[in-house]
């Protein structure tokens, strides 16, 4: 037996080991999730390796249950549609989109001509982006947590097979190479020439790069002599110009376009969307500023100041590096008059600019490392980071369960049930589709092969036309002799696809909707078309637009 006060002495010894060893391991992981992390630190490796591998596997789990939309499957059409890649610089001339993605899906299509190319080359360029920031960028490992689960990194750049991951991917890479510019100089160019060549808002975010880089070497580098100049910056310069002017010459639409009234520009309309972007930057990132926020958890909704607070802090945060500052401020200006003379942005778009500031932080931290960290940041930089920008980031999170969670469970677009119907029916398998409005079915090609006809434009194809070309007026008696003519042709099931719910409900009508289409019925049209056609099916559940009526034609 061993006497009480001993057995006591031995219980209290253990569980001062078992404390310290807790002590202990929640110091480690302390540590570990305020560093950067090191590749050479096995301990991060497996938690870098955890966080990628969950990352993946919730990408992929959506990805799964995800159905495309149009203009993810648009893209996919064009690639189809070119015999070569040269082909796609003819498509695209009024698509308003660089060729860079289009490039990176006729490689893909040609290793594997399947539809799952679209979602695969997406995955696979956001999770490089991802990998890259995880394992090589600054930030504490808490903070590459937060984003890299944010609905930006995590679905919009991902499970939305768009252009924008491309832009993610491009900025990280960008970020690394930036500190070794001067070893690799011509390696950052042409990042920066093809990061102009994803979209539109990217040849801005190209645009600021270059001209931080300038500064750097001019004031930064003081490199006094145009010799010493053109010598470090010449070619690369010359790159990232030929990179820009590329991306405006596949992107500007022609005049004919009905997607943007950039041609009715001129200065006053110029003057005052910059005056509108530097007072408001809050009109311009409204999608990526949360609408409330939590104060002693009780939900208050932020007024505008506090929103043009949080855009001028995360630019001003940047400040004691005017380089840096100088291209956040070109960036949100510019990103300004874009949403305001061109297009407006929605939430993937307005992203870009959260993107970038990540890319100049990342740049701000590696650059300070020796002369600032070691102390202290500075109050402005703090603020401007882990406030301002974790805000956003934070918000970004946020967005993350309820989107995501909303793609499982409802239907983001009806033309994957549409398309099953086809495959699965004998009658209607091979028929010939005539859709009004013509884009709606422009994502039904990834699920079914069926023949598309555009009565707008009179032909057959998967991709409509976005210029004057196509008729603007149109009405419900006219799609009904079209269908009619093409079953008589073509001697097959043809059915109309009609997306204009108000058909039916009044007796006669005029409608009108996006790209200055009208649509109009009147009574006898009605009688006609109910008299022609039997319903097929009603597809009405879809979270978008993509909900329409289906008439097989008698």
């Amino acid at each position: 037996m061993i006497p009480t006060e001993e057995k006591f002495e031995k219980r209290s010894s253990v569980g001062r080991r078992v404390l310290d060893s807790v002590k202990a391991l929640v110091v480690r992981v302390s540590a570990l999730a305020g560093s950067r992390g090191s590749l050479s630190d096995a301990r991060f490796i497996m938690v870098a390796a955890l966080l990628l591998g969950l990352w993946l596997a919730a990408v992929i789990i959506v990805a799964t249950r995800h159905e495309f939309w149009r203009d993810e499957v648009r893209a996919l059409s064009f690639v189809r549609d070119a015999g070569s890649p040269l082909d796609l610089f003819v498509l695209l001339r009024d698509e308003g989109h660089p060729v860079l993605w289009y490039l990176l899906l006729y490689i893909g299509k040609s290793l594997m001509d399947i539809p799952l190319v679209l979602p695969a080359t997406s995955i696979i360029v956001a999770f490089a982006a991802i990998a890259i920031f995880v394992l090589l960028s600054p930030f504490p490992l808490w903070w590459k947590s937060v984003f890299i689960f944010g609905c930006l990194p995590l679905y919009e750049y991902t499970v939305m097979a768009r252009n924008y991951g491309i832009s993610m991917l491009l900025l990280f890479v960008a970020a690394v190479l930036f500190r070794k510019r001067r070893k690799y100089p011509l390696a950052l160019a042409v990042v920066v020439a093809l990061l102009a060549n994803t979209n539109v808002h990217s040849v801005i975010l190209a645009c600021a790069i270059a001209l931080l880089w300038c500064w750097d070497a001019v004031i930064t580098q003081k490199m006094r002599s145009l010799w010493e100049c053109g010598r470090y910056l010449g070619l690369p310069l010359a790159i990232m110009i030929a990179g820009v002017l590329l991306s405006l010459a596949v992107t500007l639409p022609g005049k004919g376009t009905i997607v943007t009234d950039a041609y009715s520009l001129n200065v006053n309309k110029l003057a005052e969307a910059g005056i509108g972007a530097i007072l408001h930057p809050e009109r311009t990132f409204q999608a990526i500023l949360p609408e409330k926020t939590y104060l002693a958890l009780l939900p208050v909704t932020l007024p505008p100041l506090a929103g043009i607070f949080v855009v001028y802090l995360a630019v001003f945060g940047l400040l004691k590096r005017p380089g840096l500052f100088g291209a956040a401020l070109i960036g949100q200006i510019a990103f300004g008059v874009l949403f305001r003379v061109v297009y407006s942005g929605g939430y993937r778009h307005q992203g870009l600019f959260l993107i970038f500031l990540v890319f100049l932080y990342w740049i701000a931290l590696e650059s300070t490392e020796h002369e600032v960290v070691k102390e202290k940041l500075p109050w402005l930089f703090k603020a401007g980071f882990y406030g301002a920008t974790t805000f956003l980031v934070l918000a970004s999170l946020n967005l993350t369960p309820k989107t995501m969670w909303q793609d499982i469970r409802m239907e983001m677009s009806s033309s994957k049930a549409f398309g099953q119907l086809l495959n699965d029916s004998q009658a209607y398998r091979d028929a010939i589709i005539v859709a009004e409005p013509d884009y709606l079915v422009e994502s039904l090609p990834y699920y079914a092969d069926n023949l598309i006809y555009i009565p707008r434009e009179h032909r057959f194809g998967t991709t409509v036309s976005f210029t004057t070309d196509a008729v603007a007026r149109f009405s419900l008696g006219e799609l009904l002799s079209v269908a009619r003519d093409i079953k008589a042709q073509y001697n097959r099931p043809t059915l109309v696809v009609l997306g204009h719910w108000q058909v039916g409900q009044d007796d006669f009508g005029e409608y009108g909707f996006s790209y200055n289409k009208v649509f109009a019925w009147n009574a006898d049209e009605l009688a006609r078309f109910r008299q022609s056609t039997a319903l097929v099916a009603d597809f009405e559940t879809a979270v978008g637009d993509e909900n329409y009526r289906v008439y097989a034609i008698r």
